[in-house]
């Protein structure tokens, strides 16, 4: 798998660099690619996009890494259907150590 970095920004006010890259290979690229040939923590590291054509070998890649975790949870948005499901859980497992306690 070749890639090429077409652009790279640094932006300073949201403390995160912004790639671009363009990659060369057979099959579509994973997320966990893109984060091995960023060599870049996958918990800082947001895919944004993989964008191939039909037929064509080449996926252009926009990608963010951001320097701590605290930055990337200040700027990214979780989406509703993840927020939904972490609010069922945590219900669920409140639900169930009242259930535990109450049982002894």
């Amino acid at each position: 798998m070749e890639s090429k970095i077409l652009k790279q920004n640094k932006n300073l006010s949201l403390n995160r660099t912004e790639y671009i890259l363009d990659v060369k290979s057979e099959k579509n690229p994973s997320k966990l690619d893109v984060i091995a040939l960023l060599k870049s923590d996958a918990e800082l590291t947001v895919v944004r996009q993989i964008d191939g054509s039909f037929g064509k070998d080449t996926f252009t890649i926009d990608a963010i890494v951001y320097n701590t975790v605290a930055d990337k949870v200040k700027v990214e948005t979780i989406p509703r259907k993840v927020r939904k499901k972490a609010v069922a859980e945590a219900k669920k497992a409140a639900a169930d150590a009242r259930a535990a306690g109450g049982a002894k």
